[in-house]
C-alpha cells in the first residue's frame, strides 16, 4: 500500500512536537496509571465522499503521526497532554496541514479528546479536482485484436477495483495517486497468475479520468512460444477463396510467438474464441455463409491451430494430380476433378463433378447428391457417360491425413475406381497413396484450387 505520507512527515510531527513543547513547558513527570493506552483519529469529510482505498490511506497516516507524537514523543502521559491540549493540537495542525493540502484536503478543524483512549477528530474538506472514472490498457505481445480480446476482462476487472476503491480522490498530488494506483494494480495482477510470466510497468496520467497503462515483457527465463503451425482445410471453398484466412490467421498466430507457455496455455479456450471469431468477421467469405471449427493446441514450444472452413450454401472445388508413373494403359496417370454446386439445406450438397483424364482425353461426368459430416464427406451419384452408380467419400484421419474414396459400382471400371490415402503438405499440395479396384497401387502428387 502506498505511503499516503511521506516519511518525513512523522518526523516533522516529533521534531516540532519535542521543540514546542520543550521550549514551551517544564518537563514532564510520568504519572503510574494516569496514561495514554490508545490513540484513535475520527475522519469527517465534507465536500464529497472518497474511495474506501483512499480513505484507508488517510486515516491510517493520520494515526501513525498521532501515535508517533503521542505515544513516543510524549510518552503518553495524559496529565500532560491534558494541560497543554491547545498547544499539542496546534501544533499537530502546522504539521499535518500542508500535507493534506498538497493531497487535495483542506484541514478544517482539529479537535483532541483527551483520555486513556486518546481522539483526534479531524474534520477536512475535499477539493473539487478529483478523480472521476479510471481508464486501463494492457501493452503486450503487440496488441492485435485477439490480444486485446483475452486481455479485455483483467482490464475490466482493474478499472472495477480502482473506481470502488480510488475514485472521487484528489489528483492534485500526482505522484500520491499513481502511487495508489500502482499498488493497486500490481496487487491485483500478482493474483492473476495468467499474468505470472511477466513483468509489468504501470504509468498514471493522473486526471478527471485518469489513464492506466500496463506494458508487460516475458520475464527472464520463462518458457516462451516459439513458433507456429496452421492447417487450414475445406471441402466446399476453394483454396484461393482461403488465402486471406491464412494470412489472417498466421497474422494473429505470429503475434503470440514470444509469449510466455503459461499465459497462452491458461487463455487457450478465450484464444480458440478469440480467434475464431475474428476470422469469421474478417475472412470475406460472407457471400459463402462459412461454417467453421478452430482447434488450437500448445505443443512444447509450438502453437499450432487446425482451422476447418465450409460452406453453407455452395460447393465449389478443384484438384489437380499427376501420378508418379503411369499404372494403366489407358493414360489415367493424370487427372483433373471439379465440383460446383449449392447446399439446399444444412450440411447437404448437391452438385455436378467431372473427372478428367488428359492423356486419355476422357471426360467422367456425375450428378451427385450428399452430406457432410463431422470429418468428411459421404456422397453417391449417376455417371452420365457411363450410367452407372458411383460413390464418393472423404473422411479426415487427422487434420493432416485423410482417405479420399470414387468407385464405380460397375465392376467394369475397377481401374478407374480408387481409393486413397493423401498427406496434406500445406493447403494446396498434397502427396498421395492410391490403389485402383483392379490392383494397381500408385503415388501421386496433387494440388486442391
Amino acid at each position: 500500500m502506498a505511503e499516503f505520507t511521506d516519511r518525513g512527515l512523522k518526523t516533522a510531527a516529533c521534531l516540532v512536537l519535542l521543540c514546542l513543547l520543550t521550549l514551551m513547558l517544564h518537563p514532564r513527570a510520568c504519572h503510574a496509571g494516569n496514561g495514554v493506552e490508545e490513540v484513535g483519529i475520527r475522519l469527517d469529510l465534507s465536500g464529497g465522499m472518497v474511495g474506501a482505498e483512499t480513505l484507508a490511506q488517510v486515516e491510517n497516516a493520520l494515526l501513525d503521526t498521532v501515535e508517533v507524537a503521542l505515544l513516543d514523543q510524549l510518552g503518553g502521559d495524559l496529565d500532560y497532554i491534558t494541560r497543554h491540549q491547545n498547544a499539542v493540537v496546534q501544533t499537530l495542525g502546522e504539521v499535518i496541514a500542508p500535507v493534506l493540502e498538497r493531497r487535495g484536503f483542506a484541514l478544517e478543524e482539529l479537535m483532541l479528546e483527551p483520555g486513556p483512549v486518546t481522539r483526534l477528530l479531524v474534520r477536512l474538506h475535499l477539493a473539487e479536482q478529483r478523480v472521476s472514472d479510471f481508464t486501463v490498457d494492457f501493452y503486450l505481445l503487440g496488441n492485435t485484436p485477439v490480444i486485446e480480446d483475452l486481455t479485455a476482462a483483467a482490464e475490466e476487472q482493474i478499472v472495477v477495483e480502482l473506481f470502488s476503491t480510488l475514485a472521487r480522490t484528489p489528483y492534485n498530488d500526482e505522484t500520491w495517486l499513481s502511487g495508489l494506483v500502482t499498488e493497486t494494480v500490481d496487487r491485483l495482477l500478482s493474483r492473476m497468475p495468467e499474468y505470472s510470466g511477466f513483468e509489468h510497468q504501470v504509468l498514471v496520467q493522473p486526471g478527471p479520468s485518469t489513464t492506466v497503462a500496463v506494458a508487460f515483457t516475458p520475464r527472464q527465463g520463462e518458457q516462451l512460444v516459439t513458433g507456429h503451425k496452421l492447417r487450414l482445410r475445406s471441402l466446399t471453398i476453394p483454396a484461393i477463396r482461403l488465402h486471406p484466412v491464412r494470412e489472417q490467421a498466421v497474422y494473429y498466430l505470429q503475434a503470440l510467438v514470444g509469449a510466455p507457455t503459461g499465459f497462452v496455455e491458461a487463455k487457450l479456450g478465450e484464444l480458440t474464441r478469440a480467434l475464431y471469431q475474428h476470422l469469421i468477421n474478417t475472412c470475406t467469405l460472407d457471400d459463402q455463409h462459412p461454417d467453421a471449427s478452430l482447434e488450437l493446441a500448445l505443443n512444447g514450444c509450438n502453437l499450432e491451430a487446425d482451422l476447418k472452413i465450409d460452406s453453407e450454401r455452395y460447393i465449389l472445388s478443384g484438384r489437380a494430380r499427376l501420378a508418379l508413373w503411369e499404372y494403366t494403359p489407358g493414360g489415367y496417370e493424370g487427372q483433373l476433378k471439379g465440383r460446383a454446386g449449392v447446399a439446399p439445406v444444412e450440411d447437404w450438397l448437391l452438385f455436378f463433378d467431372a473427372t478428367y483424364y488428359p492423356g486419355a482425353e476422357e471426360v467422367f461426368p456425375a450428378i451427385v447428391a450428399g452430406t457432410l459430416v463431422d470429418y468428411g464427406l459421404v456422397a453417391a451419384g449417376w455417371d452420365l457417360r457411363e450410367q452407372s452408380l458411383r460413390l464418393f467419400g472423404h473422411y479426415d484421419l487427422t487434420p493432416e491425413v485423410y482417405l479420399s474414396l470414387d468407385a464405380f459400382l460397375d465392376e467394369d471400371h475397377d481401374p478407374l475406381s480408387e481409393i486413397s490415402l493423401c498427406y496434406r503438405v500445406r493447403d494446396i499440395y498434397e502427396l498421395q497413396l492410391s490403389s485402383s479396384f483392379d490392383g494397381e497401387v500408385y503415388a501421386a502428387v496433387g494440388a486442391t484450387f
